[in-house]
Parts: C-alpha cells; sequence; structure tokens
C-alpha cells in the first residue's frame, strides 16, 4: 500500500500538534521563593476564564510516538528540516538558519519525504 505524501505531511504535521501539547517537562522539586496570591471572590469572578489546554488521549500519543519512528530513515539534516516544516516554520527563516536557498530547501525536502514513503512501502511489505 502506497501512502501518498500528502497523508504524510498530514500525520507528520499531526505528530507535531500532539508534541506541542504534551505537558512541559520542569526539574523536580523546584520552588519559589515569592508567596501565593489569594484572590478574593470579587477578584475571581471578575477574572476572564483560562482557556482549557488540549490533553491528548493515549492513543493519539501511541500514534503520535509511530508517526516519530518514520524518522528512522533520515539523516540528521533531514529530521531536522521535516521536523521543522511540520512545526510550520516558514521557508524564509529556515532559509536564514540553515543557510540555504528555498528550491534547495525545498528539494532536499521533498527527497525527505519521498524517503519516508519508501519507508513506509518497505514496512508495509513486510507486515503482509
Amino acid at each position: 500500500m502506497r501512502k501518498c505524501i500528502k497523508f504524510i505531511k498530514r500525520d507528520l504535521a499531526f505528530a507535531a500538534f500532539i508534541m506541542r501539547c504534551l505537558p512541559k517537562v520542569t526539574v523536580q522539586k523546584y520552588r519559589t521563593a515569592w508567596p501565593e496570591i489569594v484572590y478574593s471572590i470579587e477578584e475571581i469572578n471578575a477574572q476572564e476564564p483560562l482557556p482549557m489546554p488540549y490533553r491528548p488521549t493515549p492513543s493519539e500519543i501511541s500514534r503520535m510516538e509511530k508517526i516519530l519512528g518514520w524518522y528512522r530513515c533520515l539523516n540528521t539534516f533531514e529530521t531536522k528540516l521535516v521536523w521543522k516544516r511540520s512545526c510550520r516554520v516558514p521557508w524564509k527563516s529556515l532559509c536564514y538558519k540553515l543557510l540555504m536557498h528555498r528550491s534547495t530547501l525545498f528539494a532536499r525536502y521533498e527527497r525527505a519525504l519521498a524517503k519516508i514513503q519508501v519507508f513506509l512501502d518497505q514496512e508495509a511489505d513486510v507486515v503482509d
């Protein structure tokens, strides 16, 4: 079964989204010296409600881990490029950071996606 590049891009963007939704890693037993702010009932009622953060489900996390396994077939540069594009980093900033022309980066990006496609096809052949 041949997986389309469009679906590979969608899945990589999904993995980047789920990675952003995971809780941040913090240092254990790190405390601040500042006292807690105690709000009155009137102050609490006057505040705007905080938006609820999206928490991914265990199945979404498992799917993200499976998608992150696709990076095994790429070298370090391709992995960074594909990950940054999955996180929707603009081409212009990538060109500046990686010191390459946009057309060169785009060609390498497409080649990396083709490598992932071949990797997925080989995995599908092994499973069948």
